[in-house]
């Protein structure tokens, strides 16, 4: 049936000789017309009866039997033996060439990069380019809905309302046009606004969305060209997909027969943009379409494509892609609802659920994921996952050791918490780092998964009320219509202040007050994960420690002789050995020493080596992508499967590194140190070797290497955790240690001075960041005592941010101190004149400054009454200021005649 509603029906003769052997058939015309059809005048004899007999003349048919003759008719009827024994002796050789199609294999192997399997694809990504399909179509299209789709350019303007569009209405997708991927501001920013990589992203490539009229291949480069290059060349950049880790699939549903056809000009977008063919695949029913196509590239682009598909079906490609998915990836999850009963958590729930990972009931199950794999990164010092705590389950495995802390968890402060009466509580899990805190976390979740309805937040930097949106919806899931429900059990790790957690609480709060979502007993249970150094105790929290109680260096006794048993490799278990040793400086040394014996700097792997130590000691999290590694490495990435590339390019380091997941405005895979305390005695390791790497040198080369900046997938992020290093101070009951972050009050400890060349290049870096140009105000005002400098970086911060009090405050401050500075060192008494006069002009620019900062401080605070949930202070520091001022000017005074004759 066509899109018409129209139908043809297509006879396929095929004259073959075991069908036909020397058989042959005359037709007849029959002539409908009853007045044609009446018998001829006497003496007229009717033409032929309407005989025909035709035989097949190159790509038409020619009828021998003529009017005027039937010559031709009788010698092929006279040579038919020779003609069937001639088609016989044709046919014969061509079954003899017939090869069988290996083009099912074909696929496989390119779809997955090599691996084989698409649970652990070669490629993170994939993007779909489409033509216009038809719904007889659709029940061979399913596996696209199992896809990593990060994108489908579609090209059918009628697909909104009856083509493949209709098929993800079980998925969550982001309808766009192309002119939303036109870059006009940061790169991440827009791809988080467009949810790339988090949900499918529709773009309609020609109109069929906004009321926007299709254009026909003859005019649709001059009107719609230009966007969907944007839409192309976004997708392809380095700081949006991981370089050569994504997919473009090109399915021809239709014919592509037109050299001005919209799909191959896309075509040539991606080969210019991905520099060749190694990333594309292209995917058609038979081999008419996959002719035209070829024939077509190689004429205009001479490229002569090979990576295609054009001998299978779609119901074979179909079943093929499934056939690589495990019945984990494929099978439904579900949620519990308590009394033991489950409900399915539908697809398009789930990806709507975007800020969360949920945890189900039968999580993992049936799945294929490589145990031994999962093991040794975790084992190593890489992140828990939830196929660690699933092996463990199966039958000749060791149960996962439980913490200490685990059992109070579970049978004293979630039975304690779910008792209270708000909407949402939470208690907190404090750990020194490395120690095991977020895997006592979520081991608690994968323990109660059956009794609440789990999840892991992905983002800490995520909006507030975003999240809580999310929450509620997961606890409301199809449990709308029941009096009572389970409560959900929400983790969060990493946060970087408890009134954070506080905040996150009301914002939770509030939303189950909009839902109308009233209860005697907690709906959300926040389990919170967070590092820190020693905690109050309170009957809502537990602090990890670097010490292991008896039972529990018992239970890593146990799993050492299991992996003895098993012949399992712990070389490099560090992870694993540092907790059963209690944190043994001694064992935790022996293992950096040998590790970085001849380390040079020099090196391209030793320089990215220290730079992700310095990361990972310094800034929660931090880690650089791999793409990033594998260009600062000068390693070539192919678009095929290899393992450990990356590992291979830090040589004998490798073994102090792992992979990561980060979730951030774009999710990525990372490289980050594998331990805290390894990171820790790597620094210092490096700061007692012969060529002496001081914390100064890394940082210089993390501050001046482009590379890690200009076009590198995570740019956003490592901009960020550079600006926490530099700027996050911790406070403490000695008031020196919080007048800068720890990296600097390092670098002023270890090579003092160097700290200026740091923060000079730290500015450059951060040209637009105010809070960097604040520190170096401060720096030099503080350290220096040079105020003329200070203040011309304190305008420059002021400058870029004039609307923050905080910023603000800093040319205020600036002027306070030079004012005190400059009446302590004024040993005059009484003062004199002149220095009066000028001690007082200062005294009165400085209280303008405190009065200006007051100003905006209280343009914040309106600002804030009209955002509801905004928590944030009001900034006393302006009120501060000129009581600072005033006092000083108090001093002033007291050195001058009058007062010293009033003090006499």
């Amino acid at each position: 049936m066509t899109s018409t509603g129209k139908s043809v029906i297509e006879v396929d003769i095929e004259p073959s000789f075991i069908v036909c052997d020397d058989h042959f058939f005359n037709t007849y015309n029959v002539d409908k017309n009853e007045d044609l059809m009446q018998e001829p005048p006497a003496g007229e004899k009717k033409k032929n009866d309407g005989k025909s007999f035709f035989i097949r003349d190159g790509s038409s048919t020619k009828n021998l039997i003529l009017s005027h003759s039937l010559k031709a008719y009788e010698k092929y009827i006279k040579d038919m033996p020779h003609l069937s024994l001639l088609r016989k002796d044709a046919e014969e050789k061509h079954l003899s060439a017939v090869k069988s199609s290996v083009q099912g294999s074909k696929l496989c192997e390119m779809i997955t990069g090599g691996t084989q399997s698409l649970d652990r694809s070669h490629f993170a990504w994939y993007i779909v380019v489409a033509n216009k399909s038809h719904p007889v179509q659709f029940e061979n299209l399913s596996f696209l809905l199992h896809m990593d789709l990060v994108a489908l350019l579609d090209f059918d303007p009628e697909s909104a309302e009856s083509s493949l569009i209709k098929l993800f209405e079980e998925r969550k997708t982001n309808v766009h046009s192309p002119d939303q991927y036109k870059i006009t501001g940061a790169v991440e920013d827009i791809a988080n606004k467009l949810k790339l990589t988090k949900n499918t992203s529709w773009v309609f490539c020609n109109g069929g969305i906004n009321k926007e009229n299709p254009s026909d291949a003859d005019n649709w480069l001059t009107e719609k060209g230009s966007s969907v290059r944007d839409v192309v060349s976004l997708l392809c950049r380095k700081d949006v997909l991981p370089h050569k880790k994504f997919l473009t699939i090109f399915l021809l549903f239709s014919q592509v027969s037109n050299a001005n056809d919209p799909l191959l000009e896309t075509f040539s977008m991606f080969l210019q943009e991905l520099k060749g063919q190694s990333q594309i695949l292209c995917i058609c029913d038979n081999e008419t379409s996959y002719t035209y196509w070829k024939q077509l590239i190689k004429n205009r682009y001479k490229v002569d494509i090979s990576r295609c598909i054009y001998e299978l079906s779609f119901a074979e490609v179909n079943g093929t892609v499934l056939s690589l998915w495990s019945e984990n990836r494929k099978s439904s999850r579900f949620l519990p609802c308590g009394g033991g009963s489950n409900v399915v958590l539908s697809k398009k729930t789930e990806d709507s659920l975007e800020t969360l990972s949920v945890l189900c009931v039968n999580q993992c199950d049936g799945g294929n994921e490589d145990k031994q794999k999962h093991e040794d990164m975790f084992y190593k010092g890489g992140k828990v996952s939830w196929w660690n705590f699933y092996f463990s389950e199966q039958p000749g495995s060791m149960p996962f050791i439980k913490r200490d802390k685990f059992s109070y968890i579970v049978d004293a402060i979630i039975p304690d918490i779910c008792s209270r009466k708000e909407a949402c509580e939470f208690f907190s899990i404090f750990h020194l780092p490395g120690c095991g805190g977020t895997t006592l976390a979520m081991h608690v979740l994968w323990t109660l998964k059956d009794k609440f309805r789990c999840a892991v937040l992905k983002d800490t930097t995520d909006d507030y009320s975003t999240i809580a949106e999310h929450v509620v919806q997961l606890l409301t899931y199809e449990t709308k219509e029941k009096p009572t429900r389970l409560p959900v059990l929400l983790m969060i790790d990493d946060f970087p202040d408890i009134s954070d957690v506080k905040k996150l609480k009301l914002q939770i709060e509030e939303e189950c007050l909009k839902q109308n979502i009233f209860s005697k007993s907690p709906q959300v249970i926040i389990v919170n994960c967070m590092r820190a150094e020693s905690y109050e105790p309170t009957d809502d929290a537990v602090f990890i420690g670097n010490k292991l109680l008896e039972k529990e260096q018992e239970l890593f006794e146990e799993k050492l002789k299991e992996f003895k048993r098993t012949n399992t490799n712990t070389k490099t278990f560090y992870g694993f050995m540092i907790l059963k040793n209690n944190f043994s400086p001694k064992y935790i040394q022996g293992i950096v020493k040998n590790t970085l014996k001849g380390f040079n700097f020099q090196d391209k792997h030793a320089q990215l080596f220290a730079v992700l130590v310095l990361l990972h000691v310094y800034c929660r999290n931090a880690s650089l992508s791999v793409s990033t590694c594998e260009e600062f490495l000068g390693l070539q990435t192919k678009a095929c499967f290899e393992p450990d590339k990356v590992e291979e390019g830090f040589e004998r380091f490798s073994t102090l590194l792992t992979r990561c997941t980060v979730n951030s405005k774009v999710s990525f895979e990372g490289v980050t140190a594998i331990h805290y305390s390894i990171a820790q005695h790597c620094l210092k390791e490096l700061s007692t070797l012969s060529s002496k790497v001081t914390k100064a040198d890394i940082t210089n080369l993390l501050l001046t290497t482009d590379a890690f900046y200009e076009y590198a997938l995570g740019k956003q992020k490592l901009m960020q955790d550079v600006h926490n290093m530099l700027v996050r101070r911790q406070y403490s009951a000695e008031a020196e240690d919080s007048l800068f972050s720890p990296l600097i009050q390092h670098i002023m400890n270890e090579t003092p001075k160097m700290e200026e060349m740091i923060l000079q290049n730290a500015a450059k870096r951060c040209r637009k960041d105010a809070v960097i140009f604040q520190l170096l105000a401060r720096y030099y005002y503080i350290k220096k005592s040079d105020f003329t400098t200070a203040m011309s970086w304190a305008k420059k911060a002021k400058g870029l941010s004039k609307e923050n009090s905080y910023i603000c405050d800093t040319v205020s401050q600036v002027l306070v101190r030079e004012l005190r500075h400059a009446v302590f060192k004024d040993k005059d008494d009484p003062i004199k004149p002149d220095n009066l006069e000028k001690y007082l002009t200062l005294a009165k620019s400085a209280g303008e400054a405190c009065k200006e900062t007051q100003q905006t401080a209280n343009k914040e605070a309106m600002t804030r009454m009209l955002r509801l949930k905004d928590y944030n202070t009001y900034n006393t520091a302006g009120h501060l200021g000129e009581l600072q001022t005033a006092a000083i000017v108090i001093q002033i005074l007291q050195k001058t005649p009058l007062f010293n004759c009033l003090s006499q």
